[in-house]
């Protein structure tokens, strides 16, 4: 679908997939992530809710036109794809939504389809990605569920994602709320901390992560920022776009943060879900190195068959003074 040595490869998914039935030993029944997810087929309907009609009609024309084992970039961005692009982004637009509806507060769902979707805006594909996965399963969680929080921690920021929330934050419906934290100046070069917005009905919290950000410093920025964001937009459901590029060894990404602050995430998300009653979705986004990928998905099983979740998050103070002073006016603002 992407072509020889392109980094958003079918392999990937297959790493972090077999990660998680190694971590979730033999009581994989517990693990509500590691039920098949049966996307549905049919017309590009969901799509509708995030993305305008004539970008959606662009992708299907521009994949339609490759015949055999052809590739192309898509005319609006930095995104290869095949006959079966579109297709296969519809597809996972759709599982994304799936996880939405079968995430229950006991049992986590997990999207992990391809191609990742975070960068993708309403109007034009980019960054490895055709139709915004997790906007589209947010778009039908509003409708569907309540509010919503979706959780970007990928390396890259979340431009699409973000202008999606920006457009529908504003819009009559349940509250919505994102944040994210990425490397800072990295692709696709938006995410500063000035991009940030709370109004009444919901929120755009960006924190750029310095390129030597490391890992408890990563830690604490999601200990300390996601309990009070959470009870600000109080999420009926929480979808986090799960991007494992920011982990050291990354080759295309990657700051240097160890692979136990994936467990930290877990713990973070497991508090605020237990404190608001709001299921977890996560959806695929980033994450390039196979290693990575296999042992986050080791990690992840693993934190969430623990018998006793942490239900409660004792947060630190960011030692790098820009993330800390960027942690504190968060706080003070939706705490006010």
């Amino acid at each position: 679908m992407t072509g020889a040595g392109h980094p958003e490869r079918a392999s990937r998914v297959a790493a972090f997939v077999a990660g998680l039935r190694e971590g979730a030993g033999p009581e994989t029944s517990e693990l509500g992530f590691l039920r098949p997810i049966e996307a549905s087929s049919g017309g590009a309907g969901d799509l509708l809710a995030v993305h305008d009609v004539s970008y959606v009609e662009l992708v299907q024309r521009t994949c339609a036109e490759l015949s055999g084992n052809r590739l192309a970039q898509l005319p609006t961005g930095d995104t290869m794809v095949s006959r079966a692009s579109y297709d296969c982004a519809l597809l996972a637009a759709r599982s994304a939504i799936q996880a939405a509806r079968m995430a229950k507060i006991d049992a986590p769902a997990f999207s992990a389809m391809r191609p990742p979707g975070h960068h993708a805006e309403p109007n034009r594909g980019m960054g490895f990605c055709v139709f915004n996965n997790v906007a589209t399963a947010a778009a039908w969680a509003r409708k569907n569920v309540g509010s919503v929080l979706i959780v970007d921690f990928d390396y890259h920021h979340g431009n699409g994602t973000q202008a999606w929330v920006e457009r529908t934050v504003r819009e009559p419906g349940a509250d919505l709320g994102f944040i994210s934290t990425h490397a800072y100046p990295a692709y696709p070069g938006t995410g500063a901390f000035n991009e940030s917005q709370i109004i009444e009905s919901g929120f755009v919290i960006d924190i750029p992560l310095p390129l030597g950000t490391g890992t408890e410093d990563f830690i604490a920025v999601w200990a300390s920022l996601l309990p009070p964001l959470a009870r600000r937009v109080a999420p009926k459901l929480i979808l986090i776009s799960a991007g494992f590029d920011f982990l050291s060894g990354d080759p295309i990404a990657g700051l240097p943060v160890a692979l136990r602050a994936v467990d930290e995430l877990c713990c973070s998300l497991q508090a605020v879900s237990a404190e608001c009653a709001a299921p977890l979705a996560f959806v695929l986004e980033g994450g390039y190195s196979l290693e990575n990928m296999r042992g986050s998905g080791q990690v992840v099983a693993t934190s969430f068959r623990r018998t006793a979740a942490r239900t409660s998050l004792q947060p630190n103070v960011p030692a790098d003074a820009r993330l800390r002073a960027m942690v504190s006016e968060v706080v003070k603002s939706v705490s006010s």
